[in-house]
């Protein structure tokens, strides 16, 4: 009886184990970003890894689904979700979603436009006579959105960033914003010539922060999330190879 009762209690603990040793997956709904969120990488990008990274530490495995932005943000309320990737702050978000404290990008969004546009950028006014593209789903400061109503700018809205550059090439717009990473990216899928018509103003447009979003149904996972980041930037070359790889690239 007692031998019985041991073997049982043995199992038990090598049952408990097992499932322990399984990674919960959590899922991230994102859209495509590259450098920082690329479904085209191995790595899904540098902002992907690092979330991937982070998580790993308190043996979670993340799987990111891509759509489209707005869509993205939607979906990532929903219980199936964890939460979304990843987004500048605005008010909204920051009552819809669990904002985590440490940000994972630093970004310089400029304007680019044709080069035979007039275009001469010192104020958001300067925009009043030209036709700006931005995107659906993504985060616009207050500033311009306000510039926009006041000063009656024409805006169309496109739902994929990777296909602004080419509206600006067909002429369906004057000018967009991008950042200067994500540009550099999407320019490999243009010509040399192409690529010369496409011109920026040097003052930026905007300078953001980027952060993974977490929903109310897994608040838990924002703390681990942060916890994480914080372990691995106190590994000095880890952290160095993330300012290389995701901040300063060229």
């Amino acid at each position: 009886m007692l031998r019985h009762f041991i073997y049982l209690f043995l199992l038990l603990n090598i049952n408990v184990c097992i499932a322990q040793s399984h990674s919960k997956t959590l899922y991230i709904s994102t859209g495509q970003w590259p450098p920082y969120m690329d479904q085209t990488r191995r790595d899904q990008g540098c902002v992907a890894k690092l979330i991937n990274d982070a998580f790993a530490i308190s043996n979670l495995k993340v799987r990111f689904i891509f759509m489209p932005w707005d869509r993205a943000y939607h979906q990532g309320l929903k219980q199936e979700f964890s939460g979304t990737a990843y987004w500048y702050y605005s008010e909204k978000r920051a009552l819809d979603y669990i904002y985590t404290k440490t940000p994972v990008t630093s970004e310089i969004s400029r304007f680019y436009h044709l080069d035979d546009l007039d275009f001469n950028y010192q104020t958001y006014k300067d925009l009043s006579h030209h036709t700006l593209l931005l995107n659906q789903g993504l985060t616009y400061p207050k500033k311009l959105l306000n510039a926009i109503k006041k000063h009656d700018i024409t805006v169309v809205n496109a739902t994929y960033t990777s296909k602004n550059l080419s509206l600006l090439l067909k002429k369906r717009a004057d000018i967009t914003v991008l950042t200067e990473q994500t540009k550099t990216e999407f320019a490999k899928a243009l010509s040399a010539e192409q690529n010369q018509r496409i011109v920026f103003q040097e003052k930026p447009a905007f300078v953001s922060q980027g952060y993974l979003l977490i929903n109310r149904h897994s608040q838990k996972y924002a703390s681990l999330f942060d916890y994480g980041v914080n372990t691995l930037w106190k590994d000095q070359t880890y952290y160095d190879n993330y300012v290389k790889n995701c901040l300063n690239i060229k």
